[in-house]
């Protein structure tokens, strides 16, 4: 004889399949009612259908069928067009693959790998990372190499790090990461602004800011800058070298997608004769967000401050994820995957690019490279909250580029558009619901009205 709890465990499961109950389920207290038992009994079935993944729980909400919600998050990844998300297509990362090097590394490294390793990072990952840098002609040494949780962990630890010489502010592009700018404002850093445009960044201003004030290190993305999109020229790379070294300050390059980067383009770090640059490469924009690994090359003068800081952040990066990345990596699987990566977002780029073709009968400014994830197109005279709005009713998100930029930076209306969630035939619609709504809002009479830009 069944009990009263099975009884209700059946009922709900039958309700479930015949579509009766498709969204929230029964409040305790009503199936207490119903079934003449008390809530415990009712809790008691709802803990036993939470387990068996058929309904989830919602603090102060109730409970709710849980194929119902699966359906709901499909039907919007099918009609939503998010230029907004920063984060990698699903469609490409190689769970599969990287599962087995996971797998191999637990067989290979055994209890290694679940055991405290060295605060610079897992040996064998540092060797592989080592060995694929010099194939790019990076030169490092296993010392100088540091594993972090992700580029924000490096960057954390390095605008708290005592650099010397009496210097302590931070300078940073305008715009620039948006994560590293909450983090500095948090913090109450001292921060300085440098615009950066399409064209790159103006020098003599960069000498004057290294010349007379404090800072300790400059911020910068060399090549395909978030959320800009676009790199700076070889001989710009080698002059930002050049007064680094002049006025004794250093470079952190953020090289976030350094594997999407035509074979002409190198990185500043190339041109750093004197260890003032520190390289930073991250693995979640490129390969899997959730693993959060990074390297970072360090000048030897600042090796021991920066290890003392991460032994109090995390004290050792997450071994077992070190461990499949290095294997990942050994055995050929990261080269191929960045081959068909680059192919991947390269195709949505120049796609994007020959389709905003059609926008150059209106006042915007914008350029947009052959690779990589983000552009940054700015729209004088347009209200952007409206415009965001305007398009988020037509299922269309779009980022405003104000996210980008210290609050007390001049800046120009703009949104960051990223492809990194949006497939070829979204990129073609979503253009064309854009363009209809910029060309309406540029011709209508009122638009002096809409939003005038006052500098």
């Amino acid at each position: 004889m069944s009990t009263k709890y099975e009884i209700i465990i059946n009922y709900i499961k039958s309700e479930i399949e015949n579509g009766s109950f498709t969204s929230k389920l029964p409040s305790i207290r009503a199936l207490a009612i119903k079934f003449s038992c008390s809530n415990s009994t009712v809790i008691r079935a709802y803990s036993e259908l939470e387990k068996q993944n058929l309904i989830y729980a919602l603090p102060k909400s109730g409970y709710f069928v849980m194929d119902n919600q699966l359906k709901y998050y499909s039907f919007n990844d099918n009609h939503i067009i998010n230029f907004s998300s920063g984060e990698p297509d699903s469609k490409i990362l190689p769970y599969e693959e990287f599962q087995k090097s996971f797998e191999n590394a637990v067989e290979q490294y055994k209890y290694h790998i679940f055991a405290y390793s060295l605060s610079s990072g897992f040996i064998p990952l540092k060797q592989s990372i080592l060995s694929m840098m010099t194939k790019a002609n990076i030169d490092c040494s296993m010392e100088r190499l540091f594993i972090t949780s992700g580029a924000q962990q490096a960057l954390s630890i390095l605008s708290l790090l005592n650099f010397g010489e009496n210097k302590n502010s931070i300078l940073v592009e305008q715009p620039t990461y948006n994560i590293f700018l909450k983090w500095l404002n948090i913090n109450k850093l001292n921060v300085y602004g440098i615009d950066r445009d399409f064209n790159g960044i103006d020098l003599d201003r960069l000498e004057y800011l290294f010349k007379n004030k404090d800072i300790k290190f400059f911020y910068t993305m060399p090549r395909m800058q978030n959320p800009l999109g676009t790199s700076l020229s070889e001989e710009d790379k080698k002059h930002i070298a050049y007064l680094a070294n002049k006025y004794n300050v250093y470079i952190v390059e953020d090289d976030y997608l350094s594997d999407l980067n035509e074979n002409n383009s190198y990185p500043l770090y190339r041109y750093d004769e004197n260890e003032r640059v520190i390289y930073m490469k991250s693995f979640s924009k490129i390969l899997i967000p959730g693993m959060r690994l990074s390297a970072c090359i360090l000048p030897k003068r600042l090796i021991d401050s920066f290890s003392n800081y991460k032994v109090t952040f995390d004290l050792v990066t997450t071994v077992p994820m070190q461990g499949a990345l290095s294997l990942f990596i050994n055995n050929g699987q990261y080269e191929n995957y960045i081959s068909k990566l680059k192919n991947f977002y390269g195709t949505r780029m120049r796609l994007f690019k020959n389709q905003m073709e059609k926008f150059s009968n209106l006042n915007l400014d914008y350029k947009i490279s052959n690779n990589g994830l983000f552009s940054l197109i700015k729209m004088p005279n347009i209200n952007i909250d409206e415009l965001i709005s305007l398009m988020l009713s037509k299922d269309i998100e779009l980022r405003n580029g104000s996210n980008f930029y210290l609050d007390e930076f001049n800046k120009t209306p703009s949104i960051r558009m990223s492809l990194c969630k949006v497939s070829e035939d979204k990129i073609i619609k979503g253009l064309d619901f854009l363009y209809e709504e910029l060309k309406k809002l540029y011709s209508s009479t009122s638009l002096r009205n809409f939003h005038p830009l006052e500098l």
